[in-house]
């Protein structure tokens, strides 16, 4: 958490001088979406895989070369969850496990050839959870899951990235976005993993695009 708030304090230290040179206009709302894959580190290594991932943010740039950040990121079976729990009406229904990590804070902004490309450096606070879910039957029928459990915590993150823009207007980019979150994380153990506290890292890369107005 104090990495968290140290990143935090040097991009708030250049936004007096992203000021004087991001007074022209500039779009200040973005919206990204992107798909990708979660690699796990630190103690997850040997229990967890690697698994698809998406995510979803939005970014408001009060300058242009400085983007406050909010996202949702998520990812699916990294703890090989495999169990199944039986329902008289329903026959077996299979546990599943999910990631949800939610990053908070921001980054600075480089753009270069005429803000055609951009590169983006920064970081933040961040929550993490490992929980269990039960795949229902339908959309009209829901069973509750005694047996599914959670595990989460907080810590911070890392980002890198660039956009390259599609459009002569720079609305549209195409973006390539690496995060790494370290977080420690409570709770009882989900897939092979025996810890009850655990030190995790994830990186977190996504391919996507952004929308911005």
């Amino acid at each position: 958490m104090k990495r968290a708030v140290a990143v935090l304090l040097g991009l708030a230290a250049a936004l007096p001088a992203a000021g004087q040179w991001g007074r022209s206009w500039h779009p200040r709302h973005h919206f990204e979406a992107g798909l990708g894959f979660a690699v796990p580190g630190k103690d997850l290594t040997t229990f967890y895989q690697n698994a698809f991932a998406w995510s979803f943010g939005y970014g408001y740039r009060p300058v242009k070369f400085f983007q406050i950040d909010l996202g949702y990121q998520g990812a699916y079976n990294a703890a090989r969850v495999k169990d199944y729990i039986y329902n008289p009406s329903a026959g077996y229904l299979r546990i599943r496990d999910f990631q949800t990590y939610l990053p908070l804070g921001a980054r600075v902004v480089a753009p270069v050839g005429g803000g055609r490309v951009e590169f983006y450096g920064g970081g933040g606070a961040s929550y993490v959870r490992t929980a269990e879910s039960l795949r229902q039957p339908s959309d009209w029928v829901r069973f509750e899951c005694p047996d599914c459990v959670s595990r989460d915590g907080w810590g911070y993150y890392a980002l890198l990235g660039t956009g390259i823009a599609l459009t002569q207007s720079q609305a549209v980019r195409l973006t390539v976005i690496t995060r790494v979150y370290r977080a420690e994380t409570s709770g009882p153990p989900i897939g092979a993993n025996p810890a009850i506290f655990t030190r995790e890292q994830w990186v977190n890369t996504t391919f996507g695009l952004t929308f911005s107005f």
